[in-house]
């Protein structure tokens, strides 16, 4: 094996793959993407085998990277209509690793991260490929929570007053600097938060986004990956989240994604999509738009704080650059809350 990776202690899982799939010569890298738990792809004579998810270094902050929980429910709906890696074995046990990971097949092709990897696709299929992204969205919002073994994910009270509050207090409890565009926007969203009862209640992603999924040469969605900020609630937030991703300006994300100008269907369009395919009426965009930004500058606060500090392993990103815009992505979310 080449070098071992920060959060990968090769001696130990190499004793548990040997004993659990009778291979002993493999090698693993980081993967290039994520920027929260960590993810290494394991290859065996050259080709990707496995993959492993596990917490970050110093793991704190919550569910939020309660890995088990994210490979239980990619468990779940291995049988459902969501396309989700075949997850082969959820580990708890210090004598592997000192934190629990989730051990899945790799599965076969490749994210959106890049124009690039955009411009690869067919330009015939490029438009089928951003309403498979819908249409697998629909689906994760379909499921029915009892039947897949989930209901115990079931929490009181509405999802965006919950997270109001949990994401509040995870940046309260680890920010290194003071961040009060942060608490503004808390405060307005708060004061201007939909009724939940008005609002479709389902599994909602959390952080539905072209590079949170894995395509096909052709466009066909082949996974929906990145499920540790799941819960179940207003399903709409997604929606939200997934719309805002596609419309409010890079420099704010840091995030590439194909925009109408690539060749993306407009907002109006997909959220029909999601109004055919789901049945459910789409209202509140805006506003949970917002909501997806804000929770995005404090996912992006967290991860500065955990770079700092070094806690994300051998990731090859600046804490600074990881750092910079939060307070503007905070801004950018008072805007769209603003016009809606």
């Amino acid at each position: 094996m080449t070098q071992e990776p920060a959060g990968f202690d090769a001696q130990r899982i190499g004793r548990w793959i040997e004993r659990r799939f009778g291979i002993s010569d493999y090698d693993v890298e980081v993967m290039s993407v994520g920027r929260s738990n960590l993810t290494f792809t394991i290859t065996v004579d050259g080709r990707p085998r496995w993959v492993l998810r596990r917490p970050p270094l110093g793991h704190e902050g919550g569910s939020a990277h309660n890995v088990a929980r994210e490979g239980r429910i990619m468990a779940a709906l291995s049988d459902s209509a969501v396309p989700v890696p075949s997850v082969l074995d959820i580990v708890d046990d210090p004598e592997v690793l000192d934190v629990p990971f989730v051990f899945m097949d790799h599965c076969p092709g490749s994210p959106l991260n890049t124009p690039a990897d955009w411009a690869e696709l067919p330009e015939t299929n490029r438009r089928d490929c951003a309403f498979a992204m819908v249409d697998a969205l629909a689906a994760i919002h379909a499921v029915d929570i009892d039947a897949v073994g989930l209901s115990d994910l079931r929490r009181p009270g509405g999802l965006i007053e919950r997270q109001l509050r949990r994401w509040l207090g995870q940046v309260e409890a680890i920010a290194m600097r003071e961040t009060p565009a942060i608490h503004e926007v808390h405060d307005a969203l708060l004061e201007a938060m939909p009724d939940p009862a008005g609002s479709p209640v389902g599994i909602a992603h959390g952080d539905f986004k072209p590079n949170n999924m894995i395509f096909s040469p052709t466009g066909a969605v082949n996974a929906v990956v990145d499920w540790e900020l799941t819960a179940i609630g207003e399903v709409l937030t997604d929606l939200g989240y997934f719309v805002a991703m596609l419309t409010v300006p890079e420099e704010y994300t840091s995030i590439w994604v194909p925009r109408a100008s690539d060749g993306f269907p407009t907002t109006a369009e997909l959220i029909d999509r999601y109004q055919e395919v789901s049945g459910h009426e789409v209202h509140d965009v805006g506003y949970y738009s917002a909501f997806a930004m804000w929770k995005l500058a404090c996912i992006r606060e967290g991860v500065y704080t955990r770079l700092a500090t070094g806690k994300m392993g051998d990731l090859d990103l600046d804490p600074e650059v990881a750092g910079e815009g939060v307070e503007d992505l905070a801004r950018q979310a008072l805007e769209l809350l603003e016009r809606s």
